[in-house]
């Protein structure tokens, strides 16, 4: 980084070029700004002649190599509207100054401060602003402004600066004309600023102080117009990269929300299987665009492509294949962005005829029922940045599916004993509602329809309502489900089995199973036919029928047979423990933990809790807590110290040991998004879960805690 005080003088009167980037601001600066510039230099036309005035930084990017016969040519990363106004109002002085037949003087601003003389184009210019100002600011350099009455952007401080320095000036002679020049340019100075090798994006973002919001595709798109000569950029904007950006834009006809621009070069710089962290796309692009060598007009196309791809995925309508279509509907639901890479890898090697259709469908389908699998069986998504762009290197060698196949297998895909199981419980309407949408859709869908059912305008239905407080009638339903209804409520009101899809929802509400059946039977919705085959609905039907669709999901969302799956253990590997810090020997004894549910008011047998080790009880033990007794047992257990901590939605802050910068063993709660902090012995788990009772409120005797077993070798 170099850094230099100079005054404008030193800056336009030198033979360099200063170029706004595309992801800077159109011109903004409004007649609050140029007044003050405006007194400024009046005021420096009052004071002694060694009297200087700052106007701040004019920071740019190391210069361009050019064209032999170019200017060197600086990129304005900030200062540039202080700039452009400058030449704006140097601009109106000159015109000012040639109304009063003060020609020689004129031209001595133009070429001297304004133009590179014997240049063409816009290689004349000496501040070339952004695409969107260039011809407004150049009919203004030029001395053609069509138009002097408007009162904003560039033409309005070209307006600003006429009358305010005929006013000022007058009928002066031209001495007068020479002070108010020498004050704007000899006196009036910045801090320029040289950077070289730094990304720009984060040079912008710490000196961006506007709250001018940028992405890595301003930066990518400034990078792709600097490749192109400055006189071919309006050709290049207008016949290529406008029509590759307006692919992402909104489009309320068609009901197209606008795509992320930043997302997509993410997903494209990974697409041969390189992975690219957060906020290094712009890094990734530049290096890989300079590395291959090609021309902007090419590089656009290949960008083109590969939007098509991406847009399939975000917006499935426009793929005309209906059965690719359908496909790419499923991954948009399922909302697994992260596997964009691998997709529009997949999707170039079907275009370039390398994968047959079938085989491409199955992959599409496979990587759906890795992600619908592993999210109903409670498998973290933390890797899947990583887990499907490594794919392309990592997996496929021949044959695409058989080899992505494999490696889903090895990387933790669900089988159907482990996904019926987990799915008949799960919550899946309250944790996964787009999954949920999704796997109802293809369970009515599957059926056929004699007349069109327009599913996206129905809504997801509680058979069992939601809140049964609003069922104010007979009571029917609590007296379908039983004295421990409020529990069976709760653990079963979201899962696959009690919901279907409706178009009577607000007419729905709460109503009786009896009522809701008269809305069934009217229904053109297949699914709803079940319910009129049933004569009660109590937890036993709603069990019953979330068997059979988890059967028919996982003959749809099919895994092959063979690999045993190992399922996810509640714990996460623990790092080294501090010095000093007592930990549970493996020879120590066992950690048991007996709920009373009666002393807790609820009508459960009692809970007696004995895991392998003393944290899988502990885990065990809150999991039962937070599941009967809701919510508000949570956010208790959040507030107060469980063994040493309180439960944790950030574990790599609230649980990181000061001393050695490492976390303390901790593991998730099953069903939430709780840690708990398992660093500790089994007798200080002992002692400290003996006094949770008093600290949450509840009885001393509705929680025994014991330890069993204990070796002669615990301390």
């Amino acid at each position: 980084m170099d850094a230099h005080v100079k005054t404008l003088r030193d800056i336009l009167y030198s033979g360099d070029q200063f170029i706004v980037p595309f992801f800077q601001r159109h011109y903004s600066w409004e007649r609050v700004h140029w007044q003050r510039l405006r007194d400024d230099i009046v005021n420096l036309m009052e004071e002694t002649d060694d009297t200087k005035h700052f106007l701040g930084p004019l920071v740019c990017t190391e210069p361009f190599h050019p064209v032999p016969g170019d200017p060197p040519s600086y990129q304005l990363i900030d200062g540039q509207q202080r700039l452009a106004t400058i030449t704006i109002m140097l601009a109106a002085l000159r015109d000012v100054a040639k109304s009063r037949k003060l020609d020689s003087f004129a031209e001595e601003i133009h070429e001297d401060y304004l133009i590179h003389r014997r240049r063409q184009g816009v290689h004349r210019f000496k501040v070339v602003p952004r695409l969107g100002d260039r011809d407004a600011y150049e009919k203004v350099i030029e001395n053609k402004p069509s138009v002097t009455t408007e009162s904003t952007g560039i033409i309005g401080a070209y307006s600003f600066f006429t009358r305010e320095w005929k006013n000022l000036v007058g009928d002066g002679e031209q001495a007068a004309f020479r002070r108010l020049l020498i004050a704007a340019t000899a006196r009036l100075s910045l801090v320029v600023i040289i950077v070289g090798g730094e990304n720009p994006y984060e040079i912008f973002e710490s000196l961006n102080s506007t709250g001018l919001r940028l992405d890595e595709a301003d930066l990518i798109r400034n990078f792709m117009f600097m490749k192109v000569p400055i006189d071919q950029q309006e050709v290049f904007e207008k016949k290529h990269w406008e029509p590759f950006e307006e692919r992402f834009e909104a489009s309320k006809d068609k009901h197209y929300e606008k795509i992320p621009l930043t997302m997509f070069y993410r997903s494209y710089v990974m697409r041969e299987g390189n992975y690219c962290r957060n906020k290094a796309a712009y890094v990734e692009f530049t290096k890989r665009y300079e590395a291959r060598g090609l021309e902007p007009v090419a590089q656009v196309e290949e960008l083109q492509k590969f939007a098509k791809f991406e847009l399939w995925l975000r917006r499935p309508s426009t793929c005309r294949d209906p059965r690719l279509r359908k496909a790419c509907s499923e991954i948009q639901a399922l909302d697994v962005t992260t596997a964009h890479p691998l997709l529009i890898h997949l999707l170039d090697k079907h275009q370039e005829g390398r994968i047959e259709t079938e085989e491409l469908l199955g992959c599409f389908k496979d990587i759906a029922s890795f992600v619908i699998r592993r999210s109903v069986c409670g498998e973290s998504t933390r890797g899947y940045g990583r887990i499907f762009p490594e794919a392309i290197k990592e997996a496929i060698h021949v044959h695409q599916q058989k080899d992505l196949c494999q490696y889903w297998l090895d990387k933790g895909w669900p089988d159907d004993a482990a996904f019926i199981s987990h799915l008949v419980e799960f919550p899946i309407y309250k944790r996964e509602r787009n999954k949920c949408r999704l796997l109802l859709q293809f369970l009515e869908q599957r059926h056929g329809h004699k007349e069109e059912v327009k599913l996206d305008f129905l809504t997801i239905e509680h058979v069992m309502p939601q809140s049964l407080e609003k069922n104010t009638g007979d009571n029917s339903w609590q007296k379908m489900l039983g004295a421990d209804w409020e529990i069976l409520h709760e653990k079963w009101v979201h899962t696959l089995g009690n919901l279907t899809l409706t178009g009577y929802n607000p007419e729905l509400g709460s109503a009786s199973f009896q009522k809701k059946q008269e809305f069934f039977a009217k229904s053109k919705v297949s699914l709803n036919q079940y319910f009129l085959q049933v004569q009660s609905w109590n937890i036993q039907e709603i069990r019953k029928r979330g068997e059979q669709l988890s059967r028919i999901l996982a003959g749809y969302w099919s895994r092959p047979a063979g690999q045993t799956y190992i399922p996810p253990g509640p714990t996460l590997i623990e790092p080294p423990d501090s010095p000093g810090e007592e930990v549970s020997p493996v020879t120590g004894g066992e950690l048991k933990i007996i709920i009373r549910w009666r002393l807790l008011e609820k009508a459960l047998p009692d809970d007696e809790i004995c895991e392998n080790t003393a944290a899988g009880t502990l885990v065990k033990f809150i999991e039962r807590l937070i599941r009967v007794l809701g919510k508000e047992m949570a956010d208790q257990l959040t507030q107060v110290p469980v063994v040493r901590y309180p439960l944790s939605r950030n574990p790599s802050i609230d649980f990181l040991n000061p001393r050695r910068g490492q976390l303390y063993p901790h593991a998730l709660i099953p069903g939430t998004d709780l840690y708990v902090c398992t660093q500790s012995s089994n007798k200080e788990k002992e002692q400290k879960l003996k006094k949770l009772p008093v600290s949450l409120g509840l009885p001393t005797e509705s929680i025994e805690v014991s330890m069993t077993n204990i070796s002669s070798d615990e301390p």
